[in-house]
């Protein structure tokens, strides 16, 4: 018999062989492929199910007690370059929160387009505002501006915006100050992107969200990671001890985050999870946008801790599983009804606090899109790393 025919029968014989094998178990009979995906859609269906038990357990975290609210000394830092429309907005906002003891800072980045005027105006009727520029062009302007920034400030907690952002009214401050008590280090707030302009925001929206549900259900076991690089916070005293980004200069991107996810831990990380302490993005969400941010999202996890790696992949790989399994036991098992009711009850219960998490920081018309978006997560994210490889260009510290 020649080789070709030969390999085809081969494959028969051993189809043949596994179907009419059976593992009896607990009174039940099943062939081996109903076994193996009733083994691996429990696996998935078990590990998915922590994931949403840590889920619950971050909603429910950050209660504040009856007690004096903790109220330390911040320095809000603003970097611009040529944001001056979006200052004359930011800027007013800011300098009339209702707190006892705060700073803002801003670091004029090159700008060409009066943004110095502006400030120069500003600081005369308000004293807690202080100016820095930078006027001559470097190879790493963010982290650059960031510790000018750092250096100009004088409090103990660093909040960090863009231009681009806007806060919701005059106690927005005074909400998210509450929970840096003693003992925290590090803050990651939400960041609302519904304001946005652009026809793709949509899309980073629903990443945005769902690395924020992925961080907070992480920081139980200690592996909360940054979402974005504003609406954040860490004490002065650290940056300094630390050298600032001495600590992640292999990296040209995301500096902030990196230091965050440098310090952070599980006792001494907040993830903020109210409606009144996120902020709201008013920055453009085009074709190029998205692509750069996702670019951004796909390099900072090539920085993040074996334990965060584990963490992500863990979950996206449990998903994909029990995905795979459900189809795969709809077709063979004799226990269909039982697998689809499972997977049903674990997605009833997914759906129910995610609607819960959306009222909680203020966001809404998520459900059933986000659902179907991180269904073909996986398949965007692929695409994206091969986009990368052919067309990104990573740029060199000198």
């Amino acid at each position: 018999m020649s080789k070709i025919g030969y390999l085809p029968s081969h494959f028969v014989f051993l189809r043949t062989f596994v179907r009419i094998m059976t593992v009896d178990l607990w009174g039940f009979q099943f062939t081996i492929e109903e076994f193996l995906g009733l083994l691996f859609f429990g696996m998935a269906f078990l590990i998915q199910l922590v994931y949403l038990i840590l889920l619950v357990k971050f909603i429910f975290s950050g209660r504040q007690k009856n007690k004096e609210p903790n109220l330390p000394a911040v320095s809000i830092i603003v970097t611009s370059r040529n944001y001056l429309d979006q200052l004359k907005e930011l800027l007013p906002a800011l300098l009339t929160q209702d707190y006892p003891d705060f700073e803002i800072v801003v670091v004029d980045d090159c700008s060409t387009d009066g943004t110095d005027w502006l400030l120069a105006e500003l600081k005369i009727s308000h004293g807690n505002l202080k100016t820095t520029k930078i006027i001559q062009e470097t190879d790493f302007p963010n982290a650059l501006a960031i510790t000018i920034g750092v250096r100009a400030s004088s409090k103990e907690w660093l909040v960090y915006l863009s231009p681009l952002c806007r806060v919701s009214d005059n106690k927005w401050l005074r909400n998210y100050a509450q929970r840096l008590e003693p003992g925290k280090e590090t803050s990651i707030g939400y960041m609302h992107i519904n304001e946005a302009t652009g026809n793709y925001k949509s899309w980073i929206r629903f990443e945005n969200f769902s690395s924020y549900l992925l961080s907070g259900a992480g920081q139980a076991v200690g592996v909360a990671m940054p979402v974005f690089e504003y609406n954040i916070a860490y004490r002065r005293e650290k940056f300094l001890e630390l050298r600032g980004f001495a600590a992640v200069l292999d990296s040209p991107f995301s500096e902030n985050e990196l230091f965050i996810n440098k310090i952070a831990t599980r006792k001494n990380i907040v993830i903020q999870n109210n409606k009144t302490t996120p902020i709201a993005w008013h920055g453009e969400t085009d074709w190029i946008d998205l692509v750069e941010f996702k670019k951004k999202q796909l390099m900072l996890r090539r920085k993040l801790s074996s334990g965060q790696r584990f963490f992500r992949s863990l979950n996206l790989v449990s998903r994909l599983t029990l995905t795979a399994t459900l189809i795969l036991l709809l077709i063979v098992s004799s226990l269909k009804f039982w697998i689809l009711g499972a997977w049903g009850f674990l997605l009833i219960f997914e759906m129910a606090w995610i609607t819960v998490v959306t009222k909680k920081i203020g966001e809404k018309n998520f459900l059933p899109m986000l659902l179907i978006y991180k269904a073909f997560l996986p398949i965007i994210n692929c695409y994206f790393i091969i986009s990368q490889l052919f067309t990104g260009q990573k740029r060199k510290w000198k």
